[in-house]
């Protein structure tokens, strides 16, 4: 359970400073601009992101110096062969800093991904979602800084790299908080969804039941319209969208590793270590749980062809002879070749 899921009953309370409510929760909002939305959902066909696409703060105003805007994630799925994956993050977007409380244009369309490309397992998926200005000043600004920068070290994708910082990020968002009249809750969820395509959500400041929910939709520039106009209250619209290429596949730490002793033993002309360690990175592609299968299976087949040409089988015509054949030149891989460089997706 995230840090949210814990505390918002109380955050309502003491920084709303109303009575707790709930709020209106909207999962799927028509959204034809969106990418990904609509598109289906299956286990381990697809990689899920979370995206923030545009909010309206108005609890913030109240601060009579400039505050900052701060978008708060946690997400928990089903992860292949292991513990749930846990993925949070707090995003500080350049719209979202050093705002004038009395700027006209409380609508800001934001496009920020808060969860990069995970594999999809299967459901339920747990979403904690949370929206908090905070007032400029010289005691939380700093805070506010360093936690961003601790969610942008943690990454957004990985589990394992951003396991360590869980705990932080929760410390953080605890002194956050507990600084009352200088910090105001927007709006927030928890939440567990069940995903069959991809959609995107609307969290709203108003109690549910208050809102027409079918005659909400999102414009082409993100905001939220409801009969066709703009929301008159503060909100948050966030997507969920599926992917069948994760490009940043490269930063994979363990699969990164095993190919470098890859290649190394490539450059070296070592047959023998490089087909062990292909036997390596071939076991450890396989058991990846942050790779859908079709990925593994062509990773796999881009290592084993650069082995093959390395070391073509006995009666070859020696070195490169699978790019020969197809009107290319092979070359041994470079000093600073990497995972990423295997073109998965050409």
């Amino acid at each position: 359970m995230g840090w949210l899921g814990n505390s918002l009953t109380k955050l309502v309370t003491d920084i709303a400073g109303a009575p707790p409510l709930q709020l209106t929760f909207v999962p799927s909002v028509p959204a034809p601009s969106v990418p990904g939305i609509g598109e289906a959902i299956e286990p381990d066909s697809c990689y899920i992101e979370l995206w923030l696409e545009s909010l309206r703060l108005t609890r913030g105003r109240k601060f009579a110096t400039r505050f900052h805007g701060i978008a708060y994630s946690f997400v928990e799925l089903p992860r292949e062969g292991m513990e749930s994956a846990r993925l949070t993050a707090i995003s500080k977007p350049d719209k979202l800093a050093d705002i004038d409380p009395k700027a006209p244009d409380r609508v800001i369309t934001v496009s920020k991904r808060m969860m990069g490309a995970t594999a999809f397992r299967g459901n339920p998926l747990s979403l904690q979602f949370g929206l908090f200005s905070v007032k400029d000043g010289d005691l939380l600004t700093p805070v506010l800084n360093y936690l961003t920068s601790v969610s942008s070290t943690a990454g957004i994708s990985y589990v394992g790299a951003i396991k360590p910082f869980l705990p932080l990020i929760e410390q953080g968002m605890d002194l956050l908080t507990g600084q009352t009249s200088d910090t105001a809750l927007e709006v927030g969820v928890d939440t567990g969804l069940t995903l069959a395509n991809g959609c995107a959500a609307a969290i709203i400041a108003q109690p549910k039941g208050s809102v027409n929910t079918a005659k909400l939709s999102v414009d082409t520039d993100g905001s939220l319209l409801l009969d066709g106009k703009l929301i008159d209250c503060g909100y948050a619209v966030f997507s969920l969208r599926p992917k069948t290429q994760n490009p940043e596949y490269g930063g994979i730490p363990e699969l990164k590793e095993r190919y470098a002793a890859f290649l190394s033993a490539i450059r070296g002309g070592k047959a023998a270590e490089a087909q062990d360690a292909l036997t390596a990175f071939r076991l450890a592609v396989v058991a990846s749980p942050d790779l859908i299968p079709s990925d593994a299976r062509t990773l796999i087949e881009k290592a084993e062809g650069k082995f093959k040409d390395a070391f073509p089988p006995a009666g070859g015509t020696g070195f490169g002879l699978r790019a020969a054949k197809a009107g290319k030149r092979a070359a041994r891989p470079g000093p600073d070749e990497t995972l990423s460089d295997i073109g998965l997706y050409k």
